[in-house]
């Protein structure tokens, strides 16, 4: 199957919902800090709520993805930087799936590996967004090759 040209409307919007989901629940993290006194029947914080609908709605994006594909790299970038792009966007879907997944094993489960394990999730997935859009930041004012702009809302 060819590779499209550009993101799909539908893959650019969850993208965005996707990253500010992630920093609602990041924001939100201290709701947790007494996870394991809450009752086990109590409601789920927004935190979990936000980490929850990450998790579904990255199932989505990893579909789509699957299914209709993404665009190649700037065919200008070095082999070498389009791989490490490849990794770390397969990587950000991996993060962002498992992430919420050890944090509902942790609290539904009132299981402390899970928790330990969905710290250091965290810490990897916004290491990784970090990267991530330091990535596109360099591209768009560095390079200025307009790569920026395939996930904008407003096509030209």
């Amino acid at each position: 199957m060819p590779r499209p040209t550009a993101y799909s409307r539908l893959q650019i919007i969850l993208h965005w919902l996707v990253v500010i989901l992630i920093i609602g629940a990041f924001l939100l993290s201290d709701q947790m800090d007494d996870w394991e006194d809450m009752p086990a029947d109590a409601p789920l914080p927004l935190h979990g709520i936000l980490g929850l609908t990450v998790f579904f709605l990255m199932l989505a994006r990893l579909a789509l993805r699957l299914l209709r594909g993404a665009p190649p790299p700037p065919a200008d970038d070095p082999a070498w930087q389009q791989r490490v792009a490849e990794f770390t966007h397969w990587a950000l879907y991996t993060l962002a799936i498992a992430t919420p997944w050890s944090g509902g094993f942790a609290f539904y489960l009132r299981w402390e590996e899970a928790a330990d394990v969905h710290e250091l999730l965290k810490t990897l997935l916004l290491l990784t967004a970090a990267a991530h859009t330091a990535a596109a930041l360099y591209h768009q004012f560095i390079l200025k090759d307009g790569l920026l702009a395939r996930m904008g809302l407003r096509r030209p």
